[in-house]
């Protein structure tokens, strides 16, 4: 059930970006829903599936998106799988969480893919991307994760049936 559902959920964010998402942009920017989705999954089901989920996500993007295959999917593993060892550390019901983790792996996204398409020998200006997609995509990702989250706690949070007074 668990893999029907992420697969869904994959299928869903993958037509999201390549047909709805572009058409919303702001300065050119568009939404790292991909992220905001394995950080979710991560923080919900743990390092493997946060990590799996990465894997996936990134080679999807990678073949139909990216310049270079493998650096996505490298990005989002890491992500995943650092996000995901926090699963049982943290509260779920703490709102903050999700948003420190969104601005967080916004940044180490977008610096590492940076630096590796900067080692690959593809050039984009390095004011141009900190002052102008980092900023945008950061506060697009924090108005975007909190429905993400919330979502996502529907979807894996079991509730608890209580009997009592309590």
């Amino acid at each position: 059930m668990i893999v029907l559902t992420l697969s869904l959920i994959t299928l869903l964010n993958l037509f999201l970006q390549s047909s709805i998402l572009p058409y919303l942009s702001i300065f050119g920017v568009v939404p790292n829903t991909a992220l905001l989705i394995i950080i979710s999954i991560g923080l919900y089901k743990g390092r493997i599936y946060g990590g799996i989920m990465g894997l996936i996500i990134g080679i999807i993007q990678d073949i139909l998106f990216s310049p270079v295959l493998g650096i996505n999917s490298f990005i989002y593993f890491f992500i995943g799988y650092v996000v995901g060892l926090t699963q049982n550390k943290l509260s779920k019901d703490n709102i903050l969480i999700p948003i420190l983790f969104s601005i967080l792996g916004t940044v180490f996204y977008n610096f590492a893919y940076y630096v590796f398409m900067f080692f690959l020998s593809h050039d984009i200006p390095f004011l141009y991307f900190l002052k102008d997609v980092l900023t945008i995509e950061i506060i697009y990702n924090i108005v975007l994760c909190i429905p993400i989250y919330k979502i996502f706690s529907k979807i894996f949070v079991v509730p608890k049936i209580r009997f009592g007074n309590r």
